[in-house]
């Protein structure tokens, strides 16, 4: 293992110093942050690739089964989400809607209930002569 960084550290340095909590970052600072950046990124890529069955290709699928399946890389869920097709996504949107759908039906049919009551009424109280024209 060497300890000199790989990636290069004066972009480390601008993503720290893009951060509006930052206001100067020292070389050292830089340094550190890069090796634990390739530290991480050989950790997870080392878990991914135990998931590939010791093959030849590390894929998207490996390393989004490892962020998905340990709690200590929750934080990349949302970066790194599973693979799902057409068919799957379709279904999950379906079942998201389903409960609003239902709700709105309800609503659009209870308001439909009260507008055949009102005409009722209207109807009824017509009929009896309670309303009287203005003329």
């Amino acid at each position: 293992m060497s300890t000199r960084p790989i990636l290069p550290i004066s972009r480390i340095s601008t993503i720290m110093k893009s951060s509006s909590d930052v206001e100067t970052v020292s070389r050292e600072s830089s340094v550190l942050m890069s090796k634990a950046t390739e530290l991480f990124i050989k950790n997870l890529t080392q878990e991914g690739y135990n998931r590939t069955n010791k093959g030849k290709k590390l894929d998207y699928k490996h390393l989004a089964q490892v962020v998905h399946n340990d709690e200590k890389y929750n934080f990349l869920r949302d970066i790194l989400p599973k693979k799902i097709t057409v068919l799957e996504y379709k279904k999950i949107l379906a079942s998201r809607d389903a409960p609003e759908r239902a709700e709105r039906e309800a609503e659009e049919l209870s308001s439909t209930e009260d507008d055949e009551e009102a005409s009722t009424s209207d109807t009824s109280a017509s009929s009896s002569g309670e309303f009287q024209s203005k003329n």
